[in-house]
């Protein structure tokens, strides 16, 4: 196995150029190193770890831009994550243990493409965008298309995320990341579930639920959204939105659950979300 560590982007492009498929990028390490001791053995190893430029987080006009190479620990103790970006700054604090927090990018865990990736969900509500480089100039990826399925996503084997590019949503919007995992914040997600509402006097003016865990990418809930907009939150219609939350999500068993467990969980984490979110941007609990 090869081993590099470039020091600008160009020169981590024109690795990966060369190399293609066979290259894997390392910045923190927690998934890759125990894919090389436990899977398989990549051809060269491309440590991204000492390029400037891709830590930090910093607002820019209505959007925060989060470096690919800032660690879930800085995230999580962001004061501005916490209070511009709640749902995002949950998933963060529930992310495996503080040692593992320290060390991995919030990069990596995107790139990861898994569909239990904590940030993924969080990210997707948000409508964030992936700064994506390649050899050929740079371009800007949403998030609902950038995840093409387990462990693929658009940058391919040849792109580099750089930053992720986060709309600050609208004031009075509260989200929330809730998870459900055998060993809780030390385990994978079993199911994930992020909510991002805002409320227009008595009734839900914007809602956007993500699902993770329960479909070969992270995914929206597009007709649980649509039922809840412009109507007041009752608890008929949360029991009815976390039923059909359920309905979209497409799950598998495996080792962990099965997937009737997980639609069960769906159901239930939805419902949970939006009477959190609701009393958070409302004051009040739900009718």
């Amino acid at each position: 196995m090869e081993y590099f560590e470039p020091k600008s982007i160009g020169d981590a492009l024109s690795l990966l150029s060369k190399h293609g498929a066979e290259a894997k990028i390392i910045a923190g390490g927690t998934d890759v190193m125990v894919d090389i001791k436990f899977k398989e053995e990549p051809g060269s190893l491309v440590n991204i770890k000492k390029i400037p430029g891709l830590t930090g987080i910093k607002e820019n006009g209505a959007n925060l831009r989060i470096g690919a190479l800032t660690t879930i620990r800085e995230i999580e103790t962001s004061d501005i994550v916490r209070e511009k970006l709640p749902v995002l700054w949950e998933s963060a604090h529930q992310f495996a243990s503080l040692q593992v927090r320290n060390t991995a990018t919030i990069g990596g865990n995107i790139c990861r493409a898994s569909p239990s990736g904590e940030t993924l969900t969080p990210l997707l509500v948000l409508e964030a965008n992936a700064i994506l480089a390649f050899s050929d100039g740079e371009r800007s990826e949403p998030f609902s298309t950038f995840f093409q399925g387990p462990g693929k996503s658009s940058a391919g084997a040849k792109g580099l995320l750089t930053e992720i590019e986060v709309p600050i949503p609208p004031a009075g919007s509260k989200g929330v990341y809730l998870k459900h995992a055998v060993r809780g914040a030390m385990d994978i997600a079993m199911v994930g579930v992020a909510v991002l509402l805002s409320a227009d006097g008595g009734n839900v003016k914007d809602v956007r639920i993500g699902l993770g865990a329960v479909a070969p990418t992270p995914v929206r809930a597009p007709k649980t959204e649509a039922l809840l907009r412009g109507k007041p939150l009752t608890a008929a219609l949360i029991k009815e939105a976390g039923a059909l939350a359920a309905s979209e999500a497409s799950p598998i068993s495996d080792q962990r659950s099965s997937a009737e467990n997980r639609r069960w969980i769906v159901e239930a984490l939805t419902r949970r979300g939006l009477a959190q979110t609701w009393k958070a941007a409302t004051g009040k609990e739900v009718a």
